[in-house]
Protein backbone atom coordinates (compact mmCIF):
# COMPACT_ATOMS: atom_id res chain seq x y z
CA UNK A 1 0.00 0.00 0.00
CA UNK A 2 1.27 3.45 -0.88
CA UNK A 3 2.98 5.30 1.92
CA UNK A 4 3.38 2.31 4.25
CA UNK A 5 6.51 0.17 4.52
CA UNK A 6 7.68 -2.33 7.08
CA UNK A 7 9.86 -0.72 9.72
CA UNK A 8 13.44 -2.00 9.73
CA UNK A 9 13.95 -0.80 13.29
CA UNK A 10 11.12 -2.73 14.90
CA UNK A 11 11.11 -6.55 15.05
CA UNK A 12 7.74 -7.86 16.26
CA UNK A 13 7.86 -10.84 18.61
CA UNK A 14 5.49 -13.47 19.88
CA UNK A 15 5.74 -16.34 22.35
CA UNK A 16 5.78 -20.06 21.53
CA UNK A 17 6.00 -22.02 24.77
CA UNK A 18 8.90 -20.62 26.74
CA UNK A 19 10.80 -19.23 23.75
CA UNK A 20 10.42 -15.95 21.90
CA UNK A 21 10.69 -15.97 18.15
CA UNK A 22 11.20 -12.89 16.03
CA UNK A 23 9.46 -12.66 12.67
CA UNK A 24 12.11 -11.14 10.42
CA UNK A 25 11.88 -10.35 6.72
CA UNK A 26 13.32 -13.00 4.41
CA UNK A 27 16.12 -11.59 2.30
CA UNK A 28 15.60 -13.71 -0.76
CA UNK A 29 14.25 -13.53 -4.28
CA UNK A 30 11.05 -15.18 -3.08
CA UNK A 31 10.48 -12.59 -0.36
CA UNK A 32 11.08 -9.76 -2.82
CA UNK A 33 8.50 -11.29 -5.15
CA UNK A 34 6.02 -11.60 -2.29
CA UNK A 35 6.62 -8.00 -1.33
CA UNK A 36 5.93 -6.87 -4.87
CA UNK A 37 2.75 -8.97 -5.02
CA UNK A 38 1.61 -7.63 -1.66
CA UNK A 39 1.95 -4.01 -2.68
CA UNK A 40 -0.01 -4.59 -5.86
CA UNK A 41 -2.70 -6.80 -4.29
CA UNK A 42 -6.32 -5.76 -4.80
CA UNK A 43 -8.22 -4.44 -1.75
CA UNK A 44 -10.53 -7.45 -2.01
CA UNK A 45 -7.69 -9.64 -0.71
CA UNK A 46 -7.70 -7.86 2.63
CA UNK A 47 -9.73 -9.51 5.41
CA UNK A 48 -12.75 -7.92 7.06
CA UNK A 49 -11.73 -9.04 10.55
CA UNK A 50 -8.73 -10.20 12.55
CA UNK A 51 -9.81 -13.85 12.77
CA UNK A 52 -7.46 -14.83 9.94
CA UNK A 53 -4.57 -13.20 11.80
CA UNK A 54 -5.25 -15.36 14.85
CA UNK A 55 -5.36 -18.46 12.67
CA UNK A 56 -1.94 -17.64 11.20
CA UNK A 57 -0.49 -17.00 14.66
CA UNK A 58 -1.76 -20.40 15.84
CA UNK A 59 -0.30 -22.08 12.77
CA UNK A 60 3.13 -20.51 13.38
CA UNK A 61 3.29 -21.84 16.94
CA UNK A 62 6.00 -24.49 17.24
CA UNK A 63 7.17 -24.17 13.62
CA UNK A 64 10.40 -22.29 14.11
CA UNK A 65 12.11 -23.31 10.89
CA UNK A 66 9.15 -22.36 8.74
CA UNK A 67 8.41 -19.03 10.38
CA UNK A 68 10.20 -16.72 7.88
CA UNK A 69 8.54 -18.20 4.79
CA UNK A 70 5.16 -18.67 6.44
CA UNK A 71 5.18 -15.14 7.83
CA UNK A 72 5.85 -13.78 4.36
CA UNK A 73 2.96 -15.82 2.92
CA UNK A 74 0.69 -14.75 5.77
CA UNK A 75 1.58 -11.14 5.14
CA UNK A 76 0.68 -11.52 1.48
CA UNK A 77 -2.75 -13.05 1.95
CA UNK A 78 -3.90 -11.62 5.25
CA UNK A 79 -3.00 -7.94 5.45
CA UNK A 80 -3.64 -7.78 9.17
CA UNK A 81 -2.05 -8.03 12.59
CA UNK A 82 -2.24 -10.27 15.64
CA UNK A 83 -3.90 -8.32 18.48
CA UNK A 84 -2.16 -7.98 21.82
CA UNK A 85 -2.88 -6.17 25.10
CA UNK A 86 -4.91 -2.96 25.06
CA UNK A 87 -3.28 0.44 25.45
CA UNK A 88 -4.57 3.99 25.71
CA UNK A 89 -2.82 6.96 24.14
CA UNK A 90 -3.18 10.48 25.52
CA UNK A 91 -1.85 13.75 24.15
CA UNK A 92 -2.12 17.04 26.00
CA UNK A 93 -0.21 20.23 25.11
CA UNK A 94 0.16 20.86 28.83
CA UNK A 95 2.68 18.01 29.06
CA UNK A 96 4.77 19.00 26.05
CA UNK A 97 5.14 17.22 22.72
CA UNK A 98 4.74 13.69 24.09
CA UNK A 99 2.02 11.09 23.60
CA UNK A 100 1.53 9.14 26.81
CA UNK A 101 1.03 5.39 26.52
CA UNK A 102 -1.08 4.36 29.53
CA UNK A 103 -2.86 1.34 30.95
CA UNK A 104 -6.56 1.68 29.99
CA UNK A 105 -7.60 0.03 33.26
CA UNK A 106 -5.65 2.17 35.71
CA UNK A 107 -4.25 5.10 33.74
CA UNK A 108 -0.72 4.22 34.88
CA UNK A 109 1.85 5.49 32.40
CA UNK A 110 3.71 2.77 30.53
CA UNK A 111 5.89 4.82 28.21
CA UNK A 112 6.01 7.98 26.14
CA UNK A 113 6.18 8.57 22.39
CA UNK A 114 7.32 11.84 20.79
CA UNK A 115 4.36 13.57 19.12
CA UNK A 116 6.60 15.73 16.92
CA UNK A 117 4.30 18.70 17.42
CA UNK A 118 6.28 21.86 16.79
CA UNK A 119 5.88 25.14 18.66
CA UNK A 120 2.84 26.99 17.35
CA UNK A 121 1.17 23.90 15.88
CA UNK A 122 -2.33 23.07 17.08
CA UNK A 123 -3.55 19.48 17.41
CA UNK A 124 -7.20 18.88 16.48
CA UNK A 125 -7.43 15.11 16.85
CA UNK A 126 -5.56 11.83 17.18
CA UNK A 127 -6.20 8.27 15.98
CA UNK A 128 -4.33 5.01 16.58
CA UNK A 129 -4.08 2.21 14.01
CA UNK A 130 -3.38 -1.12 15.78
CA UNK A 131 -2.60 -2.90 12.50
CA UNK A 132 0.48 -0.78 11.83
CA UNK A 133 1.14 0.61 15.34
CA UNK A 134 0.97 4.13 13.92
CA UNK A 135 -0.50 7.27 15.48
CA UNK A 136 -2.25 9.78 13.20
CA UNK A 137 -2.21 13.38 14.44
CA UNK A 138 -4.59 15.90 12.84
CA UNK A 139 -3.11 19.40 12.82
CA UNK A 140 -4.61 22.82 12.18
CA UNK A 141 -5.89 23.99 9.75
CA UNK A 142 -7.46 20.55 9.76
CA UNK A 143 -6.21 19.02 6.53
CA UNK A 144 -2.69 18.24 7.75
CA UNK A 145 -1.85 14.82 9.21
CA UNK A 146 1.41 13.64 10.74
CA UNK A 147 1.94 9.89 11.13
CA UNK A 148 4.14 8.70 14.00
CA UNK A 149 5.57 5.17 14.06
CA UNK A 150 5.13 4.26 17.73
CA UNK A 151 7.74 1.45 18.05
CA UNK A 152 10.40 3.40 16.15
CA UNK A 153 9.42 6.73 17.76
CA UNK A 154 9.89 8.49 14.43
CA UNK A 155 7.79 10.41 11.94
CA UNK A 156 6.62 7.91 9.37
CA UNK A 157 5.29 10.52 6.98
CA UNK A 158 3.05 13.58 6.66
CA UNK A 159 0.34 14.38 4.15
CA UNK A 160 -2.43 16.81 3.26
CA UNK A 161 -6.13 16.01 2.73
CA UNK A 162 -6.89 18.75 0.20
CA UNK A 163 -10.69 18.31 0.15
CA UNK A 164 -11.09 19.15 3.84
CA UNK A 165 -11.90 22.81 4.71
CA UNK A 166 -10.21 24.79 7.47
CA UNK A 167 -11.18 23.77 10.99
CA UNK A 168 -12.68 20.55 12.29
CA UNK A 169 -12.07 18.40 15.31
CA UNK A 170 -11.41 14.70 15.71
CA UNK A 171 -10.53 11.91 13.26
CA UNK A 172 -10.81 8.11 13.26
CA UNK A 173 -9.27 5.29 11.25
CA UNK A 174 -10.74 2.08 9.85
CA UNK A 175 -7.78 -0.26 10.01
CA UNK A 176 -8.94 -2.91 7.55
CA UNK A 177 -8.65 -0.55 4.56
CA UNK A 178 -6.70 2.35 6.18
CA UNK A 179 -9.49 4.83 5.50
CA UNK A 180 -9.63 7.95 7.64
CA UNK A 181 -12.76 9.80 8.80
CA UNK A 182 -12.43 13.55 9.42
CA UNK A 183 -15.12 15.71 11.01
CA UNK A 184 -16.39 18.44 8.68
CA UNK A 185 -16.18 21.89 10.37
CA UNK A 186 -18.90 23.33 8.11
CA UNK A 187 -21.67 20.68 8.23
CA UNK A 188 -22.90 17.57 10.10
CA UNK A 189 -20.83 15.21 7.99
CA UNK A 190 -17.60 13.24 7.78
CA UNK A 191 -14.98 13.17 5.06
CA UNK A 192 -13.70 9.68 4.27
CA UNK A 193 -10.24 9.60 2.68
CA UNK A 194 -7.72 6.95 1.75
CA UNK A 195 -4.42 6.56 3.59
CA UNK A 196 -2.91 9.40 1.55
CA UNK A 197 -5.67 11.91 2.26
CA UNK A 198 -7.42 11.60 -1.10
CA UNK A 199 -11.20 11.94 -0.82
CA UNK A 200 -13.16 8.69 -1.15
CA UNK A 201 -16.62 9.59 0.19
CA UNK A 202 -18.54 12.37 1.91
CA UNK A 203 -21.02 11.09 4.50
CA UNK A 204 -23.83 13.30 5.78
CA UNK A 205 -24.76 12.30 9.32
CA UNK A 206 -28.48 11.63 9.44
CA UNK A 207 -30.57 13.75 11.85
CA UNK A 208 -27.53 15.67 13.10
CA UNK A 209 -28.01 19.43 12.75
CA UNK A 210 -24.50 20.74 13.52
CA UNK A 211 -20.88 19.74 12.80
CA UNK A 212 -19.70 16.70 14.74
CA UNK A 213 -16.94 16.89 17.35
CA UNK A 214 -15.46 13.60 18.57
CA UNK A 215 -15.49 10.55 16.31
CA UNK A 216 -14.45 6.92 16.76
CA UNK A 217 -14.88 3.74 14.74
CA UNK A 218 -16.29 0.36 15.81
CA UNK A 219 -14.56 -2.29 13.63
CA UNK A 220 -16.74 -5.17 14.80
CA UNK A 221 -20.01 -3.56 13.70
CA UNK A 222 -18.61 -1.22 11.03
CA UNK A 223 -20.13 1.79 12.81
CA UNK A 224 -19.14 5.41 13.30
CA UNK A 225 -19.47 6.77 16.85
CA UNK A 226 -19.92 10.51 17.26
CA UNK A 227 -19.96 13.11 20.02
CA UNK A 228 -22.32 15.71 18.54
CA UNK A 229 -21.32 18.86 20.43
CA UNK A 230 -18.63 20.58 22.50
CA UNK A 231 -20.19 19.08 25.63
CA UNK A 232 -22.38 16.05 25.23
CA UNK A 233 -24.43 13.64 27.34
CA UNK A 234 -24.78 11.10 24.54
CA UNK A 235 -22.86 9.17 21.89
CA UNK A 236 -24.62 8.78 18.55
CA UNK A 237 -24.13 5.65 16.42
CA UNK A 238 -24.13 5.79 12.62
CA UNK A 239 -23.51 3.32 9.86
CA UNK A 240 -20.27 3.80 7.96
CA UNK A 241 -22.38 5.67 5.38
CA UNK A 242 -23.91 8.08 7.89
CA UNK A 243 -27.34 6.56 8.56
CA UNK A 244 -28.54 6.95 12.15
CA UNK A 245 -28.52 3.73 14.21
CA UNK A 246 -29.15 4.91 17.75
CA UNK A 247 -28.17 7.08 20.68
CA UNK A 248 -26.31 6.05 23.83
CA UNK A 249 -27.11 8.27 26.87
CA UNK A 250 -24.12 8.77 29.16
CA UNK A 251 -24.27 8.76 32.95
CA UNK A 252 -22.12 11.92 33.03
CA UNK A 253 -21.60 14.54 30.29
CA UNK A 254 -18.26 14.62 28.48
CA UNK A 255 -16.17 17.01 26.44
CA UNK A 256 -16.75 16.58 22.73
CA UNK A 257 -13.25 17.15 21.39
CA UNK A 258 -12.06 13.54 21.47
CA UNK A 259 -13.72 10.12 21.59
CA UNK A 260 -12.09 6.68 21.75
CA UNK A 261 -13.64 3.22 21.60
CA UNK A 262 -12.24 -0.15 22.66
CA UNK A 263 -13.90 -2.71 20.40
CA UNK A 264 -12.74 -5.66 22.53
CA UNK A 265 -14.10 -4.44 25.87
CA UNK A 266 -16.92 -2.34 24.29
CA UNK A 267 -15.85 0.68 26.32
CA UNK A 268 -15.96 4.39 25.43
CA UNK A 269 -13.30 6.90 26.55
CA UNK A 270 -13.82 10.68 26.75
CA UNK A 271 -12.83 13.53 29.06
CA UNK A 272 -15.55 14.34 31.56
CA UNK A 273 -17.22 17.71 31.04
CA UNK A 274 -15.69 19.16 34.22
CA UNK A 275 -12.21 18.07 33.03
CA UNK A 276 -11.59 16.22 36.30
CA UNK A 277 -10.77 12.89 34.66
CA UNK A 278 -11.16 10.70 31.60
CA UNK A 279 -14.40 8.78 31.90
CA UNK A 280 -14.66 5.17 30.77
CA UNK A 281 -18.23 4.13 29.94
CA UNK A 282 -19.74 0.73 29.19
CA UNK A 283 -22.12 -0.20 26.38
CA UNK A 284 -25.07 1.07 28.45
CA UNK A 285 -23.48 4.46 29.10
CA UNK A 286 -22.65 3.75 32.75
CA UNK A 287 -19.45 5.26 34.14
CA UNK A 288 -17.14 2.35 34.94
CA UNK A 289 -14.04 4.18 36.13
CA UNK A 290 -12.07 7.41 35.95
CA UNK A 291 -8.55 7.68 34.56
CA UNK A 292 -6.15 10.49 35.48
CA UNK A 293 -6.30 13.39 33.04
CA UNK A 294 -3.07 15.27 32.30
CA UNK A 295 -4.40 18.81 32.76
CA UNK A 296 -7.78 20.26 33.64
CA UNK A 297 -7.21 23.54 31.79
CA UNK A 298 -5.95 22.12 28.49
CA UNK A 299 -7.45 19.77 25.92
CA UNK A 300 -6.62 16.06 25.97
CA UNK A 301 -6.82 13.82 22.92
CA UNK A 302 -7.48 10.12 23.39
CA UNK A 303 -7.43 6.88 21.47
CA UNK A 304 -7.22 3.24 22.46
CA UNK A 305 -6.37 -0.03 20.76
CA UNK A 306 -4.64 -3.39 21.13
CA UNK A 307 -0.86 -3.44 20.78
CA UNK A 308 -0.06 -5.74 17.87
CA UNK A 309 1.99 -8.78 18.81
CA UNK A 310 2.75 -9.44 15.15
CA UNK A 311 2.82 -6.55 12.71
CA UNK A 312 2.36 -7.73 9.17
CA UNK A 313 2.75 -4.35 7.44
Amino acid sequence: MAGIRASARATPRFNSGQRKYAVRPVRSGLSEALLSMKESAAPSLRPQSESRCLAFAAFFKGRRAAIPLLSALAWLVSGCSTPGPGHAYLYSPALGPTIRDVDPLTGAEISGVPAYVDYGEQVLGMAYDPYTDHLFIRLFPGNRVRVVDRPAATIKRSFLAPAIPIGGHDLAIRSRDRHLFFTDPTAPALFETDINGELEHYHKLEFLDAPAWGVAYDPLNDELLVLPSEKSDQIIRFTSKGALLGRLPLELPVQGMSLAFDADTREYFASLADASAIGVFDSRGRLLRRLPRPSADRETFIDVGPRSLLRLF
